[in-house]
This record gives structure tokens, sequence and C-alpha cells, in this order.
């Protein structure tokens, strides 16, 4: 049929359709043109994600815009404003400078390659599967709700994982949602005090130098964080027990895990022990998966005497 077409094309477009093919060989066309697709495909997935819901990114992107920054006010029950460190606002600064379009493409291209790259391709496909399936509910809802919100939580999860291999990550715990930073136990019950040292050390170091520039902000954030522990959790939050019961709850779980070497259970207790637990914190189940795989990125480092010892016990046996 297409060669019918072309007999009784006239010449000029016969022309224009052999120009066309040509182009179309060339392997700097076909790349462009993948370029141009993957640049409309993450164009769109912007434009839909923020219409589903303006939610977290949003605020981190507008609230340090605030004069005083740490104004606090209460929608629904839960803390609305900004609610992090200093450092976290110090650090985002050059992606919060720019317009807010800008900025949610970056976020947004941020959290969906962490959620690729811990999730893994099978579970990937998965998830976004159900993106645009109205029947998706609950569980199944979470990885949509939660892109579209921008919340930290997979961020959060990341460095969970990630402080098995390098410990100062859980710093981005500790200046941020703080509690979740219990993680930290497991290097307590292993008496891995290196890696204590250093995520306390990573952490002492940049609370010292962001200090230095903004003193005034950092007594601001500890008023807020006292005036938010009194609040009761928000409605909308999925209420298991109150936050002291659940960081114990947490706190065992990391200790039986740590004995048993089990170390998928670090970011299902960091999601445990946040302040309180939206939908969208579900998502941080996810930085399990890579733990269970034993992902060559979430392996400990080995230092040359363990390795030594490591191959001294596989001789013996």
């Amino acid at each position: 049929m297409v060669d019918a077409a072309l007999r009784l094309a006239p010449d000029p477009l016969l022309r224009l359709y052999s120009a066309v093919v040509k182009a179309a060989e060339r392997r700097d066309v076909r790349l462009a043109a993948l370029l141009l697709a993957i640049a409309l495909a993450g164009a769109s997935f912007v434009y839909l994600m923020r219409n589903i819901y303006l939610g977290d990114a949003y605020g981190y992107w507008n609230d340090i815009r605030r004069s005083p920054m740490y104004v606090t006010t209460i929608v629904d029950g839960a803390p609305h404003g900004y609610l992090y460190s200093p450092a976290f606002q110090q650090i985002l600064w050059p992606l919060l400078e720019l317009p807010w379009t800008a900025f949610h493409a970056i976020w947004l291209f941020g959290l969906t390659t962490m959620l690729f790259w811990m999730s893994g391709r099978w579970v990937s496909i998965l998830m976004f599967g159900l993106f645009f399936a109205p029947f998706a509910i609950g569980l199944l809802a979470a990885p949509r709700h939660y892109l579209s919100s921008g919340n930290i939580f997979l961020p959060m999860a990341l460095a969970v994982v990630a402080g098995f291999r390098w410990p100062w990550t859980y710093s981005f715990l500790l200046l941020t949602k703080v509690t979740p930073g219990i993680g930290l136990l497991w290097f307590l019950v292993r008496q891995e005090w290196r890696n204590l040292f250093i995520a306390l050390g990573a952490t002492a170091a940049i609370v010292l130098v962001s200090f230095v520039f903004v003193p005034g902000l950092w007594f601001d954030w500890i008023t807020v964080l006292k005036n938010n522990a009194g609040n009761p959790e928000p409605g909308f939050a999925i209420t298991i027990l109150p936050l002291f019961p659940r960081l114990a709850i947490a706190a065992v779980m990391i200790v039986v895990g740590a004995r048993y070497n089990a170390r998928w259970v670090v970011p299902i207790a960091a999601l445990l022990a946040l302040p309180y637990i939206p939908d969208t914190a579900l998502i941080m189940i996810v930085g399990a998966v890579p733990l269970l795989r034993h992902d060559a990125w979430t392996e400990p480092r080995t230092t040359s005497s363990q390795a030594a010892s490591a191959a001294t016990a596989e001789a013996a046996a």
C-alpha cells in the first residue's frame, strides 16, 4: 500500500519523503528525536503530578520566601510551614531560587529516579502501571500520591539505605524529621563505633557551619520543634500508636534486626518512628527492597583488615 502511494505521489513530495527517511537514519537525528521525546514525556509527567496535588514540594519552595521563615500554622490538626533545620534550606538554596515550575520539574525528576533506583525494574513498572489506574487506593496509590506531594520521605529512605555504606547520610534524617534518626541504634548495637562517629560527626559539622551563618534560625527551629511536640497527630495521619510507643517498637525492631543482620527492617523502623505517619510516608517501605536484594551500593565498606580476617576465616573453614 505504501509502495502504491509512493508511485502516485508527485515528485516534490517524493523528494521530501526521501529526505525525511535519510535524515531519520542518521544517528544524531535519532538521538535528538529520542531526547525530544524524553523531554515531552517529562513535561507531561510534571504537568500530571502538578494537577494531582500541589503539596509539600511547593511548601519547600514557598516557605523559605516568608519573613520570618519559621512561621507555623495549624491546618487540619497538622503544623504547616517550614519545619526542617536551616541546613536543609541552605543546601537546597540554588534549587529553591529557581521559578516554581523549574524547581518542581527537577525535584520530581530526582524523586522518580530514586524510586526507580531503589525499587528495581519490575517493581517500578508495577508502580507506574498503577499511576493511571483509577481503582488504585491505599498502599497501591502511594507512589502516585507521594510523587505528586513531593515530600522528603523517599530521600529519607535512601539516606537510611545508603547509611550502611556512607553513615554520614544520617545527617539528612537528623536535620529534617529528626526522630527517624533512631536508625543509628544499628551502629550502637553492633558496636560499629566508627560508623556512629561518622554519622554524628558529620551532623555536628553541618550544624556548626550552618550556625555560623544563621544562628538565629537555629534557635527558631528548636522553638518550632518544642511547640509542635505537644500537637496531636493530624486527622489525615495513619494513627497506629502515639509517637513514643512507636519509637519504642522501632527501637526493638532495629535491635533485633542488628542482632540477626536483617538490615531491611531499618527503613521500616524509620517509617514507624516518624513524628506522624501520613499515607505518603508509606513509600519508605521501598527502602527495604535494595537491602533484601543486597545491592552492591548498600553493602558496608570493608577495610583491609576485615577483608584479611574474612579470607582467613574462609580458608580455615
